[in-house]
């Protein structure tokens, strides 16, 4: 079950949004814990975690920019959905990685398909695999792997944490991951994630691994054009 947040000072305003994730409930039947909040007070005084959350930026007292970061520091993977008549507070909101930025009034076709796709991406984010390794066996998120590299009797699964030998070959882990908008081969012996990539060349991607960068020379110049269009319809639909 998804927990959401819907925080607002406009008491219309969180009515109009809930009703409306109500209504995607009921025809979707998905199923959600939806929280309302008409000030940004509480993330002072409580465990602060939830899936995606829809915040209002201009609220007396705790701003939304100040609440959603709050959230960001409880759940890194929240999907925060910015809702707000003030245009210029863009810069501010994409610095928190927001998912999507919505304008009042609320444009209820625009806010319904926002909504969808969030869904959709907690799925991908929140996507686990069974990694069997000698006599261990460990759980991965698909959303902390980096890159999967090609070996002669397997392939080695590259982390954020760390890395995998594994005796299967990135065409297979591409078949059991299924996360198709995500995960690429950016050359014939590298699956790479496009969530941790941060730029490439012709030559190169670089991952985002914690706070540091990493580059890898995993792009060949026959898989460049088709690595690059991949990149750019990925990027189009979660920024």
């Amino acid at each position: 079950m998804l927990k959401v947040l819907i925080c607002d000072d406009d008491v219309n305003i969180t009515n109009k949004v809930q009703k409306l994730i109500n209504e995607i409930k009921n025809k979707y039947r998905c199923k959600f814990e939806i929280t309302v909040r008409n000030s940004g007070e509480f993330v002072t005084g409580e465990n602060s975690y939830y899936d995606i959350a829809i915040v209002d930026i201009e609220m007396p007292g705790i701003s939304g920019l100040e609440v959603s970061e709050k959230l960001k520091s409880a759940n890194p993977d929240v999907l925060i959905i910015v809702l707000t008549s003030f245009s210029n507070y863009l810069d501010s909101a994409m610095k928190i990685q927001v998912f999507r930025y919505l304008s009042k009034p609320i444009d209820i076709e625009r806010f319904n398909r926002n909504f969808l796709e969030a869904i959709e991406a907690n799925k991908e984010i929140s996507k686990q695999i069974i990694i069997q390794n000698s006599d261990s066996v460990y759980t991965v998120k698909t959303k902390d792997i980096l890159y999967i590299e090609n070996q002669k009797h397997g392939s080695v699964v590259v982390t954020k944490q760390r890395k995998f030998d594994t005796n299967k070959k990135p065409i297979e882990w591409d078949e059991i991951i299924n996360q198709p908008n995500c995960f690429v081969f950016s050359h014939k012996s590298f699956l790479v994630n496009l969530q941790n990539v941060v730029n490439f060349n012709k030559h190169s991607a670089t991952f985002q691994c914690g706070s540091d960068l990493v580059e890898i020379q995993c792009v060949s110049q026959r898989k460049y054009t088709d690595f690059k269009n991949k990149f750019f319809a990925f990027a189009g639909g979660i920024k």
